[in-house]
């Protein structure tokens, strides 16, 4: 049984040190030979890294490495060129003094390791001083790994971000003068700024971003799943005494569901699904790692926003491109950063449906958020779930909004100084899908928007929430919309709920509720104490 390479982001430490490659080089073959130059914007642990250290061995001419993959059988010509290889995740970023000193010593450093020297006043003139020196020796690869950390690590100071964009931009647009000595560009980052010179001055990189060709470039398929791990999988079903089945299907729900162009097959997050299938336990693994704290930030600044991330459409445009770094657009960081992923494309309009991907990252992203956001330990959230589940499939929606009122009694008065409605929605949303209880926001009728929808085995339940008003009027908007008619042969009951929050008590005041029986007809009817 090989060994899982957990981590582990050099392609000659995996071939070489018995470790799983999944192998991606017929795709790599492909990529060298289709273009030129290319950008590739993916998640963070998602495998570009390894993609650049592949990329660096066989433009190296490691031929013989890859003695076992697919590309080692196809018409390649092995050449070795010179190669220049930028990891930003190894650049001082803090400034842009400490940015432009960091990579002006890896340049001298690149050119010793060439018997070269380069002697410039300027970051520019490095750069072009050591491409035109390295070509001497035959064209030159770059390769640039995580380009946009300099302003992603500095998006909560944006003086120091728009200096390092500066700095960026006109360090990458001296390549576009360079076009006679360069073999290959390879360029990767979380996020497509698109303000950097690499997409407009520099304006002939190729983005394989949502490119079909490559839509499983990174990532692991179902079927590699199952032929490269095929061991793994029966040892956990083994010791769980579960079939194969289960236990793929478990993996699924779990770390499947990316999809990086439409009509493309989903494929696993790596990092999850090795650190699975090394412990044979369903965590949060590839959460874990970190969120980003400029996630975190923009919600801070507008929190009703989180409401539509479920379900959220955008053009192609919106989720590739960050025109500045004052005003992101959270749904397209969330896409670019791995939280969110195309679901549907509509072809009439052009338009790409997003969702999260799989429970991994719903139920954490939600965690944190209540954690970080809202000032609530999930530990304290796990713990009301299961209650909170019960109580709303035996219809006890006394208890349930007392539970929910506590959690809200919780959060810091600072969240409700803008007092909209959008706000409280979100935070009710976050506190149920915290407590893994899926539901949809701003759910599509005929006639309108339902604000909240959750859909259980038995029950159906529609919820209308309003401000400072009261709980009658919500529900009177959920008749006069006919919103519970679009569920009318689910089979199941159907409960509508009126629910009015208070921003003097930051909390739901008072609610009423009407539950159906499938046929329709009215079972009961239930209030608040408030309501008298």
């Amino acid at each position: 049984m090989k060994k899982l390479p957990i981590g582990i982001q050099t392609i000659e430490e995996i071939i070489d040190g018995g470790y799983v490659y999944v192998d991606k080089t017929a795709s790599i073959f492909q990529l060298i030979s289709d273009s030129k130059y290319y950008f590739l914007s993916k998640p963070r642990r998602f495998g570009k890294s390894l993609l650049i250290s592949t990329l660096k061995a066989i433009f190296n001419g490691d031929k013989e490495l890859f003695k076992d993959c697919q590309i080692y059988g196809l018409d390649y010509k092995w050449e070795k060129h010179p190669i220049i290889h930028l990891d930003f995740t190894q650049i001082l970023t803090k400034s842009a003094e400490d940015l432009k000193a960091s990579l002006k010593r890896k340049l001298v450093k690149i050119a010793e390791s060439y018997g070269k020297s380069i002697d410039t006043s300027s970051l520019q003139e490095s750069l072009t001083s050591l491409v035109e020196k390295l070509s001497e020796n035959g064209k030159v690869v770059v390769l640039v790994d995580e380009y946009d950390k300099p302003l992603i690590d500095n998006l909560t100071n944006l003086a120091v971000a728009e200096a390092n964009r500066e700095l960026l931009n006109s360090f990458f647009e001296t390549l576009k003068g360079l076009d006679s000595h360069l073999r290959f560009i390879f360029v990767t980052g979380v996020s497509k700024f698109s303000q950097v010179s690499l997409f407009s001055g520099f304006n002939h990189l190729k983005d394989i971003t949502i490119h079909p060709a490559y839509a499983t470039l990174l990532g692991y398929t179902e079927e590699e799943v199952s032929q490269f791990f095929d061991d793994r999988i029966k040892k956990i079903a083994s010791e769980r005494n579960q079939s194969n089945t289960q236990v793929i299907a478990e993996m699924r729900e779990w770390y499947n569901g990316y999809r990086f162009s439409w009509g493309q097959p989903t494929v696993y997050n790596p990092y999850s699904t090795l650190s699975f299938l090394d412990t044979g336990r369903t965590q949060s693994y590839w959460f874990r790692t970190g969120t980003p704290s400029f996630l975190i930030e923009q919600v801070k600044k507008l929190p009703q926003t989180i409401v539509q991330l479920s379900g959220v459409r955008a053009t192609e445009s919106e989720l590739l491109d960050i025109h500045t770094l004052s005003m992101m657009s959270l749904k397209a960081l969330m896409w670019q950063t791995g939280y969110l992923t195309i679901q549907e494309y509509d072809q009439k309009n052009s338009l790409y449906q997003l969702d999260f991907p799989n429970k991994e990252v719903r139920k954490a992203f939600f965690d944190s958020l209540i954690q970080e956001f809202v000032g609530i330990e999930s530990s304290s959230i796990n713990l009301a779930a299961l209650e909170c589940k019960k109580e709303l499939e035996h219809h006890d929606i006394k208890s349930f909004f007392r539970t929910i009122n506590i959690f809200f009694a919780k959060i810091p008065y600072s969240l409700f100084n803008k007092g909209d409605e959008g706000t409280y929605q979100a935070i009710f949303l976050s506190l149920l899908e915290a407590m893994g209880i899926k539901v949809h926001a701003e759910e599509q009728t005929n006639v309108g928007r339902i604000d909240l929808l959750l859909e259980m085995a038995k029950i159906i339940y529609i919820f209308e929430f309003k401000i400072d008003k009261t709980a009658d009027e919500a529900l009177e908007q959920i008749g006069i919309k006919k919103y519970k008619e679009k569920f009318s042969k689910h089979n199941k009951e159907i409960a509508t709920i009126g629910a009015n929050f208070s921003s003097k008590k930051r909390n739901v005041a008072d609610w009423k509720a009407i539950i159906y029986f499938p046929d329709g007809k009215e079972k009961l009817k239930l209030e608040s104490e408030n309501n008298g």
